[in-house]
């Protein structure tokens, strides 16, 4: 009996200490926490400047095909149009633009996400520590009942602290393996072969010099840009096939990414959380809901 006494004094102050220190302090997990802070403000880093990098391509598409150079010397107007042939490469680019959106969101959630859970946390766990310290006291079987749910919430909680930051880590782990040479590979040759296009943007006009100097001044720059443009072009269309090839390649393997991080990393969670509450309460709550038949 003695014994027993002991237990719950030392129960109930360790309880009590951890709920005290847990009001005054944040719950941070000292290598897990660094681990997904790095994780999150790496991944949208680096979503961040394959976004930035596929938007100036996108623009310097944009620029080409809605480009025309007008000179009009002495009232004479010369105008040169640039057709619809990079039309493929603003589709893809608007298609992956969206894919990187979509990620680059779904990582600002999850990190929002994240530092609400440290934040409601421990105050929420200080709360449930009092209480089952306080409970641990009575001897009433209904007191006594609630005091092991307060218990089970406690170790639920902790479960459901642990889950982002490992699925995190995890999605760290499957970035750095399996994604990270790919991409890099693939942003490798897009920049190789997109590199003319910044040629095709490099239009000035010449320079004004009276009416007869500004006239061959434009004959000169017509028949030196004109010649530039006509290779940039040429060069940029002839590599179309591997610029589409690298922007595809990025847009599957960034929506591999936004699957892994937003469906099957929650849903893995969700299983853990479930079945650790199943055995936790001792209740049977099924994985997967399914709808039930409407009988007429």
């Amino acid at each position: 009996m003695q014994n027993k006494k002991i237990q719950k004094i030392i129960q109930s102050t360790v309880g009590v200490l951890i709920a005290i220190l847990l009001i005054f302090s944040q719950l941070k997990l000292p290598v897990l926490d660094t681990m997904t802070d790095t994780h999150f403000q790496k991944a949208i880093t680096k979503a961040g400047v394959a976004y930035a990098t596929c938007r100036v391509l996108n623009a310097s598409v944009s620029i080409v095909q809605n480009s025309s150079l007008q000179l009009e010397p002495a009232g004479v107007g010369i105008s040169l149009a640039v057709g619809q042939a990079l039309d493929p490469i603003d589709d893809m680019t608007e298609r992956l633009s969206d894919v990187l959106v979509t990620a680059i969101t779904s990582l600002g959630i999850q990190k929002l996400a994240y530092e609400i859970c440290i934040s409601i946390v421990p105050p929420i766990l200080s709360i449930l520590l009092l209480l089952a310290s306080i409970l641990l006291w009575f001897e009433n079987e209904r007191l006594r009942s609630l005091q092991k749910t307060v218990s089970r919430f406690i170790l639920l909680i902790i479960i459901a602290r642990f889950c982002l930051p490992i699925s995190s880590v995890a999605d760290e782990y499957l970035y750095k393996h399996f994604f990270a040479n790919q991409i890099s590979e693939a942003n490798q040759a897009l920049a190789v072969g997109s590199a003319e296009l910044d040629k095709l943007k490099e239009i000035s006009l010449p320079q004004i010099d009276g009416v007869l100097g500004t006239i061959e001044n434009s004959a000169s720059f017509l028949k030196q840009k004109t010649s530039q443009f006509k290779n940039a072009l040429v060069a940029t269309v002839s590599n179309m096939g591997g610029i589409i090839e690298n922007l595809l390649k990025l847009t599957f393997l960034y929506a591999g990414i936004f699957l892994i991080q937003v469906i099957i990393l929650p849903l893995l969670s969700f299983w853990l959380l479930v079945k650790a509450a199943n055995a936790l309460f001792y209740i049977d709550n099924p994985v997967i809901i399914h709808h039930s038949a409407i009988s007429k």
